[in-house]
């Protein structure tokens, strides 16, 4: 196999790439561009392994020879300026679809009790040796036991929130585009909502969709005008998805209670973005999906799909481009 990763320094690639695979490490420029010398490097290079490296038309141009793209993770953003030339060359483009699955979901059930317990300022009064007291019914701080969770995308990592969740005595809504599994449906005991309603009943509402026309800014004016004051906002899905500056005045205002988020545009996160000074917001550096057992299954996952269509002809899994 010949094989080129394209990444940053997240890994060792010596450590990691396959025994029996010729393999190469590419980086782009700050532009997202890369070096003609590097492009050089292509021309018998035949699956690119992708993290964080932005794949354009150069790329693509370059590797006559290419047989197989493979994302890492399971979105594949990264991909999207290629998406139509790999159809017209007959390339496969793949994710590892639900590999991180399991820590997304743990990671939304982290941020909904972070939230619930205010644990920012809990953490600010340790630090500071103040042992807050009120002790009246109205403070802020509060149970998710008999809470109503709305889940919008009820895919992977929305199914593994749910079963966290239910587990939490949890009432789970949802809402997504697709027909679930009644099975699954059934297994989290969760009723569909359309979204509107979904925002007014629930306490939390989760968003765990990808980013598309339909999702961008899902989370606007609008949509916060239909939540309880008392809702809470969480999402681990994608930036865009929320609009920061509504969301800051919503929390500042005390028109909704809380958020936490994982994802933001652009990231890494900007100084100036107006998340940064909002009121009982949690925030965690795009991190959910990454703990050791998804790492690992992201690398063994995709060098397998390399191998199905390098080595043993098969058709590929994961296919996110339409190309069998």
């Amino acid at each position: 196999m010949n094989i080129a990763y394209f990444m940053k320094n997240e890994a060792d690639i010596a450590k990691l790439a396959p025994n029996d695979a010729k393999w190469i490490k590419l980086s782009s420029r700050p532009d997202h561009s890369y070096a003609p010398e590097d492009l050089a490097k292509l021309a018998n290079v035949e699956a690119l392994l992708v993290w964080s490296e932005l794949i354009t038309p150069a790329v693509l141009a370059a590797a006559p020879n290419l047989k197989i793209i493979q994302r890492f993770g399971a979105g594949f953003d990264v991909l999207a300026p290629v998406l139509e030339l790999t159809r017209e060359r007959r390339i496969p483009c793949c994710n590892v679809e639900g590999v991180n699955k399991v820590a997304v979901g743990e990671h939304g059930m982290l941020l909904m009790l972070a939230v619930a317990r205010q644990l920012n300022a809990m953490q600010e009064h340790t630090r500071a040796a103040r042992w807050p007291r009120e002790l009246h019914p109205d403070i802020p701080l509060f149970e998710l036991d008999g809470k109503t969770l709305g889940i919008v995308g009820l895919g992977n990592t929305g199914m593994e929130l749910a079963k966290r969740a239910k587990a939490f005595n949890m009432t789970i809504l949802y809402n997504d585009v697709r027909t679930i599994d009644p099975a699954l449906v059934k297994s989290v005991d969760a009723s569909f909502r359309d979204k509107d309603a979904l925002f007014r009943e629930a306490d939390v509402i989760s968003i765990n969709t990808d980013l598309n026309p339909a999702s961008r800014t899902m989370i606007d004016a609008r949509t916060i005008g239909l939540m309880k004051r008392s809702a809470v906002v969480i999402c681990c899905a994608r930036g865009g998805i929320v609009d920061e500056a509504v969301l800051r005045d919503a929390l500042n205002s005390g028109r909704i209670a809380g958020a936490g988020l994982d994802v933001y545009s652009p990231e890494p996160i900007r100084a100036d973005n107006p998340l940064l000074n909002a009121k009982n917001c949690v925030l965690t550096p795009h991190i959910a999906g990454v703990v050791r057992e998804s790492i690992a299954r992201s690398y063994d996952w995709a060098h397998e799909n390399v191998r199905r269509v390098l080595q043993r002809n098969e058709a590929p899994k994961w296919v996110v481009n339409g190309v069998k």
